[in-house]
């Protein structure tokens, strides 16, 4: 075959392998916006753009380095791809700043007469040094490489030699050739070890998140109250997160003769919506340990002071409305909030009442700013039989179908098992409510689903 047969072959053979890959990478960030994804995109981007200039850029030394310089920014990125795989740093500037003078050398050199060769090589060690800086610097960790990083390193390594050889073959047309296999090769190299190195540090961060996630959860899972007898009431609640953690918090801490019920909603859900959940809980159990006679309006205060200041430091926007109730002798409830309505059933009239919570203006955590006298509380008596209803909004907003635009679970459901479930356990009234959010959402849930249920009775009889 005539050798500019051979070559004209190779040069559709690389073409059609860059292009292969820029829309796999590009398929790979559009399933997933994780950066090693974009970074594989951006350099076949740059390897296809390398290519393109210099088709375009093919008369006149200076035409010809000027069309080799997107080759930096791909031989940077795989670099950096590289870099990824220790914690290796690939910074931008100073490279940036070597080509800037490396390319400033070549251009007062191309007025000297010199040869290609002299001309070019300061430009070409410039666009090839990010590679070769990484892969000796990634070596020096002395950390153990993966298959797929000891190919992207060796890849790395031939890539910017390859960039080198360019000053010496690219104005040899007998070397054409030569160039072209030495660059399907290393195109060859890349193309298998850069993505497989990508998709092996995903996975691995999905499972060492998941692991994290696990714990979180594992936490949550703990610290939710269980249905536990408590004298003079009979109790049932549920939690469950819409995502693997939860930002609904529900907790129930007993003091000899005082009982506190303790319901919240994060803005939010998911693992940030969860850790705020966590250290509202932690905020809470500290202040009922450390002040035993406080009240309910005392605790959303200093709640909402502690969780303002950790919130702002963390940078985290997010607040959490809250009821605190805390029932004392003969089932005598005092609460303060700033949350959904209560349900009350009430069994001498067979009617649900509806108690609203707006004791504080906002949620706790979203300013350190309110006053001592901007909180209130408010009493209520339940009589045998009473139950009394508490809730987050992820149970009435609880969408048809998942899709809010069908319509939402509402209010209406709870009061109608309220009085259908007057004289049944409420484990019992537990079980068909959360039977009938899974028939109306076809157990799709974009929020967490959070009760808790009390009934008073005669002490005697509990």
């Amino acid at each position: 075959m005539p050798t500019d047969a051979v070559v004209r072959n190779l040069l559709f053979l690389y073409a059609g392998i860059v292009v292969i890959n820029v829309l796999l990478s590009a398929a790979l960030w559009i399933r997933d916006r994780n950066p090693l994804f974009r970074s594989l995109l951006v350099a076949w981007s740059w390897t296809a753009a390398s290519f393109i200039a210099g088709g375009v850029l093919n008369t006149g030394t200076l035409a010809i380095i000027t069309g080799f310089l997107p080759g930096f920014g791909a031989n940077l990125v795989f670099a950096r791809i590289l870099g990824s795989t220790t914690g290796t740093r690939v910074p931008l500037k100073p490279y940036l700043g070597v080509l800037a003078a490396a390319y400033a050398t070549t251009v007062i050199l191309s007025f000297t007469g010199l040869g290609f060769t002299i001309v070019t090589l300061p430009t070409v060690l410039a666009i090839a040094l990010p590679a070769l800086v990484t892969a000796a610097r990634v070596l020096r960790t002395r950390q153990r490489l993966s298959t797929s990083a000891i190919i992207l390193l060796a890849g790395c390594v031939l890539f910017s030699l390859h960039m080198i050889d360019f000053a010496f073959l690219r104005d040899r047309a007998d070397m054409a050739t030569l160039g072209f296999t030495i660059a399907v090769l290393v195109i060859f190299a890349l193309s298998a070890a850069a993505p497989a190195v990508a998709l092996e540090q995903v996975t691995e961060h999905e499972a060492r998140l998941s692991t994290e996630l696990d714990v979180a959860r594992r936490i949550q899972s703990r610290i939710i109250p269980t249905d536990a007898p408590l004298p003079g009431l009979e109790m049932t609640s549920h939690v469950r997160a819409a995502a693997s953690v939860g930002g609904d918090y529900l907790d129930v801490y007993r003091d000899g003769e005082r009982c506190w019920f303790l319901l919240g909603d994060v803005t939010g859900h998911g693992l940030g919506a969860g850790l705020v959940m966590l250290m509202a809980q932690s905020t809470m159990s500290s202040l009922l340990r450390l002040r035993p006679e406080i009240s309910p309006r005392e605790l959303n205060f200093f709640a909402n002071q502690v969780l303002a200041a950790n919130l702002e430091r963390l940078a985290e926007r997010r607040h959490l409305t809250a009821v605190s109730l805390l029932r004392t002798a003969g089932n005598c409830f005092t609460v303060s909030g700033s949350h959904d309505s209560l349900l009350i059933y009430r069994a001498a009239t067979d009617a649900v009442e509806t108690r609203d919570v707006n004791h504080f203006p906002i949620g706790l955590g979203f300013t350190a700013e309110l006053a001592a006298s901007d909180f209130v509380q408010d009493a209520l008596q339940l009589d045998p039989g009473d139950i009394l209803f508490m809730f987050t909004d992820g149970v009435t907003e609880a969408a048809r179908g998942g899709d809010p635009r069908a319509g939402l679970f509402g209010i209406e459901p709870i009061i109608s098992l309220l009085k259908r479930h007057a004289h049944s356990p409420l484990t019992q009234l537990k079980h068909d409510l959360l039977e009938e959010l899974d028939q109306f959402t076809q157990k799709v849930y974009d929020d967490d689903v959070s009760f808790l249920a009390l009934r008073a009775r005669d002490e005697v009889t509990a």
